[in-house]
């Protein structure tokens, strides 16, 4: 028996979609504490009849993955989200920011609803449809929430679990055997079609010096003002670089996002080093190893005004980039049940919005083709200039 769009529509469960939502952000996340989240959200998946696998990335951190098989053969879809959240729980955060939920006006306010845990929601919501409609379906659908997604990686003083994120989870995943025809990852697009990533490496660069005691600190090399210069000639640097990587949709960007150098403890003596944090992003198939050259040439041509500069370049987190044509027949599936659902066309993201990452990446290395579509991203000061808004 055929069942039409709105035969399905019908069956949907807002007000429990709506109240998992809640639930969602009423359990904190943080990168490297997972563990709460994921229990949860394999009961909740449970419930709509849906087979639940636990993959333990580590202690306390484990991968969900639920299972709908259908009636016949057919391809697999996987819809792909992350468990952690941007930044850590803290009471002082204001409104949005805390691992509290509140709905206000229609709109969920608290940590991680937009990115990305409205998509296990939506997720949810679909899967209650398809039950409650008694709809049946070739094929498989396969929902897959991760941890340490967030781009973090352990570097210096910063180690442990908090910190192994930027695609810890998805990795683990694909290496242990959950592949798929096609993923639909929920990120925060506000409901635009996303057909890639740009890559990116999280990269430090080491000025070093020589230290001394305040009273001699004539006779040190100190890194601090080196590092500085260092820092203002990337300013410079990332238009050569875009210009030198030139994309139809992507637009690579870079970002000093730490510094870390010195004595804090002990300020009567001049550094012995200086670190920057750097982010960089890349095209997809271009080569790590070719960004680490060019960063060493912006050093050595800086080392020509400056022979006492001295500075390493240490990558400690890559992932590639990643594209599908816009033909591909997911993207244009895609495309067409957006139109379909919300009378126009589908929007697409700006250059800008490419340089976010997603684990789409670490599937596409496994062929796993994937689009990035999610409501997120859609706030009540955005929502007009969103592309297809819905209404509500």
């Amino acid at each position: 028996m055929a069942v039409s769009i709105e035969d399905i529509f019908g069956t949907q469960d807002i007000e429990a979609m709506t109240q998992l939502a809640c639930d969602l952000v009423d359990i904190p996340s943080p990168t490297g504490d997972e563990g709460a989240i994921g229990d949860y959200v394999a009961g909740r998946f449970a419930e709509l009849g849906l087979r639940v696998e636990r993959q333990e990335v580590e202690p306390g951190r484990n991968n969900i993955v639920a299972r709908l098989r259908g009636d016949r053969p057919g391809p697999t879809l996987l819809f792909l989200a992350h468990f952690d959240t941007s930044t850590n729980p803290d009471d002082d955060l204001p409104l949005g920011y805390q691992a509290r939920s509140t709905v206000r006006d229609g709109w969920i306010y608290g940590l991680g609803i937009s990115n990305m845990k409205c998509a296990f929601a939506g997720f949810w919501s679909a899967l209650q449809m398809l039950h409650d409609g008694g709809v049946s379906l070739p094929g498989e659908i396969v929902v897959a929430g991760v941890v340490g997604e967030i781009e973090k990686g352990p570097v210096d003083l910063w180690q442990g679990r908090a910190y192994r994120g930027g695609g810890l989870g998805a990795r683990f995943m694909v290496n242990h055997g959950v592949t798929a025809d096609f993923c639909i990852n929920g990120e925060p697009t506000a409901l635009r079609l996303q057909t890639g990533n740009a890559g990116y490496l999280f990269v430090r660069l080491g000025v070093a010096g020589s230290p001394q005691a305040t009273y001699s600190k004539h006779a040190a090399i100190d890194p601090l003002p080196k590092a500085f210069r260092l820092h203002a000639a990337l300013q410079s640097w990332e238009a050569d670089y875009q210009a030198r990587h030139p994309h139809p949709l992507m637009k690579p960007l870079i970002g000093v996002g730490g510094i870390y150098g010195g004595y804090p403890y002990k300020p009567s003596i001049t550094p012995a080093f200086c670190n920057l944090y750097l982010h960089v992003n890349l095209l997809p198939g271009q080569a790590i190893q070719g960004v680490v050259r060019e960063l060493e040439a912006l050093i050595a041509d800086l080392r020509t005004e400056d022979p006492e500069l001295e500075a390493t370049v240490d990558v400690f987190l890559a992932s590639n980039g990643h594209l599908l044509a816009d033909d591909h027949p997911l993207a244009t599936a895609v495309g067409r049940a957006h139109e379909q659902v919300f009378g126009s066309p589908v929007g697409r993201p700006n250059p800008e919005r490419y340089p976010v990452s997603s684990d789409n990446s670490p599937l596409a290395e496994f062929g796993i083709p994937g689009i990035t579509y999610g409501a997120g991203g859609i706030n009540p000061e955005t929502r007009r200039r969103c592309v297809a808004a819905p209404a509500g």
